[in-house]
């Protein structure tokens, strides 16, 4: 059975795509929740049932107005109408897989001991994008059990270049020499 949240994103990635715009939904949608994050008392002022439709649509005109796409404000209007809006970040992520999927973009986590920079993270990316054949956009996520080294997994691929696993490699290797 299919979910609201992937019924609505499925809806906005029609529009974007019939626009001709997937690169700029998705930054539209990701905006949308950095502003949600950055400033909650809007997001509850959105959510509340107690809040004249009127007055959250002039507060949604307000916050997308930057963004130029009529379509995506009318959608975050819809939501907010509708009170479907307190489930933004989980419409978000079906929006964001259903556009990388039309972009051709894979998404995936890199994981290290410590944060690492834009220009590593993206340099990580390309390379593993070249190895796969296909974009690559990562989130960085801290593991301190790794060691050293890092983990990148991407849907069902997994490059772990970590100490941890070379270390768990080794010693699977040395049991197999024992049993020879």
């Amino acid at each position: 059975m299919e979910s609201v949240a992937s019924r609505y994103a499925q809806a906005l990635v029609s529009i974007a795509k019939q626009e001709g715009k997937l690169n700029e939904y998705k930054v539209a949608s990701l905006t949308m929740q950095e502003i949600f994050n950055a400033q909650p008392e809007v997001f509850k002022f959105l959510k509340s049932y107690f809040v004249k439709d009127e007055n959250k649509e002039k507060v949604i005109d307000d916050l997308t107005k930057d963004l130029n796409l009529k379509n995506f404000t009318n959608f975050i209007k819809l939501l907010a109408k509708k009170h479907c809006i307190f489930d933004y970040k989980n419409i978000l992520k079906e929006i964001v897989k259903n556009l990388n999927s039309e972009l051709n973009i894979s998404d995936g986590f890199v994981y290290s001991i410590e944060p690492l920079s834009e220009a590593k993270i993206k340099e990580i990316s390309d390379a593993i994008g070249k190895k796969i054949g296909q974009k690559v956009e990562l989130v960085n996520k801290v593991d301190t059990r790794l060691i050293a080294g890092i983990k990148v997994v991407v849907h069902d691929h997994v490059f772990d270049g970590s100490i941890k696993y070379k270390l768990e490699t080794m010693k699977e290797q040395l049991k197999e020499r024992r049993n020879v």
